[in-house]
């Protein structure tokens, strides 16, 4: 049976297609399978860091540690879905910034409301008012921040979708999304009309973060 994205991962696709990256871009946890960096417009070259020797990285290294990399040696960092997974995240991301030149951008994905998923740990859930801060915090500015795919039925759908045997999550998929995202978009008109105060953004399922080294 072929793979079976989810609500998040389509989300994180489409709005990786509104960012352009150029120059030298470090992936940390980066895996060469993975086709996230398809997405990403613009012309950059991709050295990829990781643990794991599996995902076939150009730098074998443990995240948790300093980065083996000189200051200012790359104009991206990207960072797709590895800040939850590293528990010391304000070190990595204090490195992350270090090793970018002036005027370089950082690139985050991180999930919100989505189930617990070990690599080989999992420790953080971010907000968006957390995860400006701690991208001001480590330095960087023009900071932008996307909600991915969000509204409390979509949520619901994440979180059970991943306790389903496969084949029902196969058919759900080219199914039910499409109920769901029509019951998200008929719950904001409904919480309007009602004067409920109902963002689809706080049930965000991930978020899309860049930021500006100074």
């Amino acid at each position: 049976m072929i793979g079976i994205p989810s609500l998040l991962r389509l989300a994180e696709h489409s709005a990786l297609r509104t960012v352009a990256l150029s120059g030298k871009v470090l992936d940390l946890g980066g895996d060469a399978n993975s086709e996230y960096l398809s997405f990403i417009k613009g012309s950059f070259s991709v050295t990829r860091l990781n643990l794991d020797p599996k995902t076939k990285p150009d730098i074998l290294h443990n995240l948790e540690e300093p980065l083996p990399v000189p200051d200012a040696a790359y104009d991206g960092v990207v960072l797709f879905n590895v800040l939850e997974h590293i528990y010391a995240y304000r070190a990595l991301v204090a490195e992350s910034v270090r090793v970018l030149s002036p005027g370089g951008t950082v690139l985050v994905v991180v999930p919100f409301l989505f189930p617990v998923h070990p690599s080989p740990d999992d420790f953080h859930r971010f907000t968006a008012s957390t995860l400006r801060r701690e991208l001001q915090d480590a330095g960087l500015s023009e900071i932008n921040i996307t909600p991915l795919g969000g509204g409390v039925w979509s949520a619901q759908y994440l979180l059970i979708d991943r306790l389903l045997p496969k084949l029902i999550r196969f058919c759900m998929f080219y199914t039910c999304r499409y109920l769901v995202q029509v019951l998200d978009t008929v719950t904001i008109h409904l919480a309007h009309l009602l004067g409920k105060k109902y963002d689809p953004a706080d049930y965000a399922l991930g978020f899309l973060v860049t930021g500006r080294k100074i």
